[in-house]
């Protein structure tokens, strides 16, 4: 399989090329996770200098204005076709091609997620970000398992090239869609944003009224299954009055409500869990900034983006040793079997206890992080969209 993370000397790839990028959210509130990648991929794209990208979503959540806004900043269009029911028979249909929705013609269609409408009759690119819903679909609840597969299936037998944001997601790949799909596959690493290396403004942490003094391990994610938000309650739980940390999650209200409830009824944790909700970009930088632990216990990833953000702020990180979690975090990393709380307890232990430790993994949390870049990842794309005309 070949690899696309690595930067070409000379011209940037795809000069000439204009290239239709698909995702839904770039009609939507931006946030995090996928949002992020399709936001930052496009911008670094744009930064390059390479091909020319026209950012493209079903439809959009926006209000009017905010609307028109991000199309005058942007050059966004809308299909009207990739709302939920409509988007998948637009896929599964393979009409109207997604061309024929434009203002004017394309090169190369660009599908930023394996779940997005890919009828196209130019050369196609799919990004997969993982196949959770096949591999764990107890962990996924918006997406059905043989709605994946069909994804999966389709892209197979259309695109031109598939990029997988790891080499986790490329083997997954590999196995669920059968040898033959080997030589259209690519590792395009995801990047870390540049801000994340920047002094955030404590300024921004006083809304959430934590309390002052107190040291703390931050987690964010979505309290969904796979996030282990609950694994990480309990592990804290073991930790009892061992350590001084407070523990503070940042994300979306998710459905793994009853379990993480549970959980949080332990008297250990009583007014030692703080949950912030969503929080924006500039709020997340200051959070990572002042933690003095961050804390990744998934056990499904197709990348790990906040892993990356968490070292780049200077912040040592315990991490799942599951997926793609490894090859993210490297050994800059403290990586443990986050699934038992004892052991998940014991790495946050050993890292909170120690400061001397902290500093040291700090650092070598920031020299890892520096390896992942937007940039590199959109040049690697730029070389993806040449060799797909080609």
């Amino acid at each position: 399989m070949q690899s696309a993370t690595i930067e070409r000397a000379g011209m940037i790839p795809g000069q000439g090329l204009r290239v239709a990028c698909f995702a839904n959210q770039f009609g939507d509130r931006q946030g995090h996770g996928l949002a992020r990648y399709a936001r930052e991929l496009l911008e670094a794209l744009r930064s390059a200098g390479g091909p020319e990208i026209i950012p493209v979503a079903g439809w959009s959540g926006l209000e009017p204005e905010a609307l028109a806004a991000r199309q005058q900043e942007t050059g966004l269009q809308l299909t009207g076709l990739g709302r939920r029911g409509t988007s998948l028979l637009w896929t599964f249909l393979g009409r109207p091609s997604l061309e024929a929705c434009l203002d004017a013609p394309v090169d190369v269609v660009h599908a930023v997620s394996l779940g997005y409408p890919v009828a196209t009759k130019k050369p196609l690119v799919v990004t997969i970000h993982d196949l959770g819903p096949l591999i764990r679909p107890d962990y996924f609840r918006n997406t059905r398992p043989w709605v994946m597969q069909r994804s999966l299936d389709q892209a197979v037998r259309q695109a031109d090239v598939i990029a997988c944001v790891s080499q986790y997601t490329a083997d997954t790949v590999r196995e669920y869609a059968g040898p033959g799909v080997e030589a259209r596959l690519r590792v395009v690493l995801e990047g870390v944003s540049e801000a994340f290396f920047t002094p955030a403004d404590p300024a921004l942490l006083h809304r959430f009224a934590l309390p002052p003094g107190v040291p703390f391990i931050l987690s964010a994610g979505a309290a969904s299954p796979r996030k282990n938000l609950a694994g990480l309650l309990r592990a804290m739980t073991v930790l009892g009055s061992s350590i001084p940390h407070h523990l503070v999650l940042a994300g979306g209200a998710g459905w793994d409500s009853g379990e993480i409830a549970q959980a949080l009824a332990a008297p250990a944790l009583r007014n030692r869990v703080h949950r912030l909700g969503y929080v924006s970009d500039p709020e997340l930088r200051a959070l990572y900034q002042a933690a003095d632990l961050y804390v990744h216990p998934s056990l499904f990833e197709g990348f790990g983006l906040p892993v990356l953000e968490a070292m780049a702020s200077g912040t040592p990180v315990v991490a799942s040793d599951r997926t793609s979690l490894p090859e993210v975090a490297g050994q800059a990393g403290c990586l443990c079997d986050a699934a038992d709380p004892e052991a998940l307890a014991a790495a946050i232990l050993r890292v909170c206890g120690s400061e001397d430790l902290r500093g040291r993994m700090a650092a070598q949390g920031r020299r890892r992080a520096r390896q992942f870049s937007w940039s590199s990842c959109a040049r690697a794309m730029a070389g993806i969209y040449s060799d797909a005309v080609s």
